[in-house]
């Protein structure tokens, strides 16, 4: 996994926070790391519009509730990301217990977004219409899966080696390829998934298992003990969460250690672990079958990066 770099600690009660701060002319960057032992609300107001690329790296989600809508406005999940737009801020900000949740935020002004999100999508153009409109929205309608193409990007934006007017464009830059490959997800419909009609008590339990699996990828779960664990009888349990997130509950585990695989692969020094040591941290017991997983999402073979 990728190591960030963070430049203070802000120190609360039950909250501990790493954090980095870069900023450009309409683009202000912020790196966190928290840990917090208590969940919170916090009420947040400014009369002013605000938009937002947002990304949860790992281990964390927050919601942000208006106090003039019915239903949660903005939802941000653990390994996902949300582009959003605020006509004001002027609500509840809710961020629960996590440990080590890394997250990666990106304040954006509408006069970049504008010079850079094109309205030739149905899906650029329906967000930049209800910007227009002061509603709020969020691009796509949904959170969006982090690749590990952006999550390489997030990692060259924290640890730009440039100063200056060249720090400017490098960052701002690697800001617009994280847009066009969340729009190439919208387009290419790979995340949209309808969540009407599950009750918000079951909701919240596939975002529980989801972020058990997020986090215990390497080890090997059974649907009665995962059934047991969340309270939800099995085949319920498979429907429930492949409706909430478009993918099997298997599905989404391969999903999750391929991802890390890869992130271990792109960004472990050479020579520090081979390919059956990385097979083994994801939860792999035989390296064929994790090298052959592999090289079917990726394309390519994991012993090409070692």
């Amino acid at each position: 996994m990728f190591s960030y770099e963070f430049d203070s600690i802000i120190t609360e009660d039950s909250l501990t926070q790493e954090y980095r701060q870069i900023k450009t002319d309409e683009l202000d960057l912020h790196f966190y790391k928290s840990n917090r032992t208590k969940e919170r609300e916090t009420y947040v107001y400014r009369d002013l519009s605000y938009i937002q690329m947002h990304y949860e790296l790992s281990n964390g989600y927050t919601a942000y509730q208006s106090k003039h809508e019915s239903r949660a406005a903005v939802r941000t999940e653990s390994g996902k990301c949300t582009t959003f737009y605020l006509p004001e801020l002027d609500g509840y900000l809710y961020d629960p217990v996590c440990k080590n949740a890394v997250s990666f935020e990106i304040e954006i002004t509408e006069k970049w977004l504008r010079s850079n999100l094109s309205e030739i999508s149905k899906s650029s153009y329906e967000f930049l219409k209800r910007m227009s409109n002061k509603e709020i929205a969020v691009l796509g309608k949904d959170s969006y899966i982090i690749s590990p193409e952006m999550r390489q990007l997030i990692y060259e934006i924290n640890t730009c080696p440039y100063t200056g007017l060249v720090r400017q464009l490098y960052v701002e830059g690697k800001v617009m390829l994280l847009l066009g490959l969340q729009l190439h997800q919208i387009e290419c419909g790979l995340n949209y998934i309808d969540k009407e009609g599950i009750a918000k008590s079951d909701l919240d339990r596939y975002y529980y298992l989801r972020e058990i699996l997020t986090t215990e990828y390497s080890m090997k779960h059974s649907i009665e003990e995962l059934s047991l664990r969340i309270g939800i009888n099995r085949t319920k349990l498979q429907s429930g969460f492949k409706q909430c997130f478009g993918l099997t509950i298997h599905e989404y585990l391969i999903e999750v250690r391929m991802n890390e695989a890869y992130r271990l692969l792109r960004d472990a020094p050479k020579g520090s672990y081979s390919v059956v040591d990385i097979a083994t941290q994801v939860g792999y017991k035989h390296y064929n079958h994790f090298s052959f997983m592999f090289k079917k999402k990726f394309g390519v073979s994991p012993s090409a990066f070692m």
